[in-house]
């Protein structure tokens, strides 16, 4: 089915309120304490003990009736609730990822999707928001995407209790995707984790060492990160991509097998506020590019900068991205959170995005590549009445 034929189904009026927007457009052990940079400490495989959840989202003997689309999480002050879709964006099932007494404070949910378990369907990666309450940590979660049964989760620190923000990319080459984790902000310094679920599919362990900013740079952030991944050199490996957030804004894509770059200041000189990210081949080419959300309330067209990813890995300063507008006319201020997904089937991927604003109901856009001006699916979220805000993974 081709995406115009998305278009011609009924969707819900927009509310005439404030939000209101017209859519346009063998594993390492790696250390898990508070000062974990490179080189790698000693540490048990499953990570911090903390309180496992063992949620499964459907009932024992089913599954969802579609591979997952894409999904989509909540925003700090509010439950951490997670929708299910797929891509047509019918959704296929809404649950709390994360439901011990410390969450009913309203901690927000971040989401990623990835085969983490190498069966060919995405599963669903969440990361708990901030916690200041929790006894162990913030933690993240994976659940079966085929199933919805629980594969594993942790606290990857046993202080750290700014939440973790999650990715999912395939550093290895050996068909199932790394889990990958980021600090938020918090007095810790930044950093992101890369974990993987072994072979037997028992346990979730550490494939590399906790890398900060410090460790890169010298100088350590504390602003916190986030992350994704995708094949941007075309070699048939995934690259980690992510962005430490802050007064040091910086992108880092981690090549595993190949050079690395850092690029400081990617939405520019004067932006130092937080970034969303994704990954994703927009060309067709083979070779992914990079794409930057302005997460900021800092007018009410918020643009997404999009690096080809070739010459991002080739240059010696940024390339000139080209730039896009999934949201414009709105009646106020707003950010945007960003994911990139193939949805419709052809060589190119869709641009996936919803506001950062936390007033009225929620909503998301799905622009077409190559170009990102035409629709895949623009819609509120069901049952109709999940408070706006929150990220789209």
């Amino acid at each position: 089915m081709h995406g115009n034929s998305i278009l011609a189904h009924p969707t819900r009026r927009f509310a005439t309120r404030a939000l209101v927007m017209l859519i346009t457009a063998g594993t390492l052990t790696a250390c898990a304490d508070d000062s974990p940079v490179e080189p790698r400490a000693n540490m048990p495989e499953g990570g911090v003990k903390t309180a496992l959840l063992g949620i499964n989202i459907l009932p024992t003997g089913q599954q969802f009736p579609a591979r997952i689309g894409f999904v989509t999480g909540s925003a700090r002050g509010q439950a951490p609730t997670i929708q299910v879709y797929d891509r047509y964006g019918q959704q296929m099932a809404r649950f709390k990822a994360f439901t011990d007494t410390w969450d009913q404070a309203g901690p927000g949910v971040e989401v990623a999707i990835g085969d983490v378990n190498g069966d060919g369907w995405p599963d669903i990666l969440a990361g708990e928001g901030p916690t200041p309450f929790s006894p162990s940590g913030s933690r993240f979660s994976v659940w079966n995407g085929r199933t919805g049964a629980y594969i594993g989760g942790f606290a990857t620190s046993t202080t750290h209790r700014g939440g973790l923000r999650v990715g999912a990319a395939d550093l290895n080459g050996d068909g199932r995707d790394e889990i990958l984790a980021c600090y938020g902000p918090s007095t810790h310094a930044t950093r992101v984790d890369v974990l993987t679920l072994n072979a037997t599919g028992t346990n979730i362990g550490y494939l590399r060492p906790s890398t900060t900013l410090g460790w890169l740079t010298g100088t350590d952030s504390y602003n916190g990160c986030r992350v994704a991944g995708g094949d941007v050199t075309g070699d048939h490996r995934d690259e980690m991509v992510v962005v430490f957030e802050g007064p040091l804004n910086t992108l880092w894509v981690h090549n595993p097998i190949g050079n690395s770059i850092l690029r400081s200041k990617p939405l520019g000189n004067t932006y130092t506020g937080a970034i969303s990210v994704a990954v994703g081949d927009a060309g067709g080419d083979g070779k992914a590019e990079v794409f930057l959300g302005r997460m900021a309330s800092t007018d009410a067209n918020p643009p997404v900068l999009i690096f080809d990813g070739a010459k991002l890995m080739s240059s010696n300063n940024l390339p000139n991205p080209a730039i896009t507008y999934p949201y414009t006319g709105s009646t106020s201020n707003t950010g945007i959170y960003i994911a990139a997904h193939n949805l419709n089937g052809d060589a190119f991927t869709e641009l996936l995005a919803k506001p950062t604003t936390t007033g009225g109901f929620s909503m998301y856009a799905v622009k077409m590549g190559p170009s990102f001006t035409d629709l895949w699916l623009k819609k509120f979220e069901q049952p109709g009445n999940i408070p706006a805000g929150g990220p789209i993974g």
